[in-house]
């Protein structure tokens, strides 16, 4: 769990410009705490870049519902995708991979897409972008973006 409360904070806090707290302190935002809550339900899917037997990165998704749902929802049957690398191993092609193979799965599990939320000026959105992933909404300041899988 340690693990993936250190990717989603990453996720977060990708700007190296913007304010990054501790990740004690970021523990107790509800947004972090909900979309880290129950992992391991239906419909989680989670993968792992490790470097040295060392974790450097990880991609997952998660199916939402109408009621409790993050930024990029869609709907109930498109899960959403959270990814980050750390600071130190990004643009060297470890978040490609990473998104090629979650997307991989999504496929074999029978999905009919998969959607995303991101910041515009986040550098991962031309990767998403390159995949397929279209803008679809907006969410305060972040984009949904969607990928048809079917």
């Amino acid at each position: 769990m340690a693990f993936l409360e250190a990717m989603l904070f990453e996720a977060f806090f990708w700007d190296a410009s913007a304010r990054r707290p501790e990740l004690s302190e970021f523990r107790q935002h509800p947004d972090f705490a909900k979309l880290i809550s129950g992992w391991g339900r239906r419909g989680d899917r989670g993968i792992v870049a490790d470097q040295d037997a060392q974790p450097i990165g990880a991609a997952w998704f998660r199916l939402w519902t109408l009621e409790c749902h993050s930024c990029g929802f869609i709907d109930a049957t498109t899960p959403e995708v959270g990814m980050a690398v750390m600071r130190g191993h990004r643009r060297q092609g470890i978040g490609r991979a990473l998104l090629q193979e979650l997307i991989g799965a999504a496929r074999a599990d029978g999905l009919p897409g998969l959607s995303l939320s991101v910041d515009p000026f986040n550098p991962a959105r031309s990767l998403y972008e390159s995949f397929g992933f279209r803008k679809v909404g907006e969410s305060g300041t972040s984009w949904t973006f969607w990928l048809p899988l079917k």
